[in-house]
């Protein structure tokens, strides 16, 4: 973004007055320090498998968005974990694949099953949560290129799909892809985040053409699309978190003002299937 040099003296002359107002701090002493719990991201990768990030929460104090998310991830997993996943044809104990991850391959996932996942960990004792599988709705097409502004170059996304006759719910993400993807980048807020709900084209064909805001490309970028359809109270849960302009380092930080469908813990578990285009830009 270009820097103007009037607009800039004037805020830090502000800056400075407003500073010099500032009475001494007063100490604070004595509070209370809220009871860690665990939290819970999941993702299902097409033809791979299901892949479940176990975590706990830090105090507030102890991230800031200037924090690195590898050393964070590295800080907040829970790495001793038993992690079930549960269904009416059994149960599955997931392979610990390091940092807090835990995944399997399960491709076969049945729109309208239920499965229950459950987490044990010495520390921090027995969580559980349940979810419904939601059925698979792909782009029919999408396309990704670069425009140019005053201030940066931006991802244009122009994508279509059919929307199935009942009520849906979609998520559109946005991210920078490589081969070298670790999975950190799976369960990373900063991923670009679109909400969409079928108002108004229930039942129909929907285009729609959006820029990716806040991240700027280059020519040659590798990127990743996905389409997702997703539950109701999932959807209410990002929408509270896009609106609040949640961070990687409230991710993990206390306190966390979001539902949850994870009992004894926080978090979201889900098993819904994206859709996944990759373009270079």
């Amino acid at each position: 973004m270009k820097t103007f040099l009037y607009p800039s003296i004037l805020f830090l002359a502000i800056a400075i007055t407003n500073w010099q107002c500032i009475p001494e701090p007063l100490s604070v002493n004595g509070l209370p320090v809220l009871e860690p719990k665990v939290v819970v991201s999941s993702q299902v990768i097409p033809g791979t498998g299901l892949v479940v990030f176990v975590s706990r929460t830090i105090g507030a104090l102890d991230a800031s968005e200037n924090s690195d998310p590898q050393e964070l991830i590295e800080q907040i997993a829970i790495t001793d974990a038993i992690v079930i996943l549960i269904n009416d044809e059994g149960r599955d104990t997931l392979e610990n694949l390091g940092s807090g991850f835990y995944g399997g391959i399960h491709t076969g996932f049945e729109d309208n099953e239920v499965y229950e996942l459950v987490i044990e960990n010495t520390a921090f004792g027995r969580v559980t949560a349940s979810t419904t599988v939601m059925p698979w709705v792909p782009f029919d097409a999408v396309t990704a290129d670069i425009i140019y502004n005053e201030f940066d170059s931006l991802a244009r996304i122009t994508y279509t799909l059919s929307d199935p006759p009942q009520e849906n719910f979609y998520m559109i993400n946005v991210q920078r892809f490589s081969a070298t993807q670790e999975l950190t980048s799976l369960v990373n807020p900063r991923i670009f985040t679109r909400l969409l709900l079928d108002k108004g084209f229930a039942g129909e064909q929907y285009t729609e053409t959006f820029n990716v805001l806040f991240q700027e490309f280059r020519p040659g970028d590798s990127i990743a699309v996905s389409l997702t359809n997703i539950s109701k109270p999932y959807y209410d849960y990002l929408e509270l978190r896009n609106n609040s302009r949640f961070g990687f380092s409230e991710f993990a930080s206390e306190p966390i003002n979001f539902p949850s469908n994870v009992e004894g813990g926080l978090g979201w578990f889900n098993l819904h299937t994206p859709d996944i285009r990759l373009f270079e830009l």
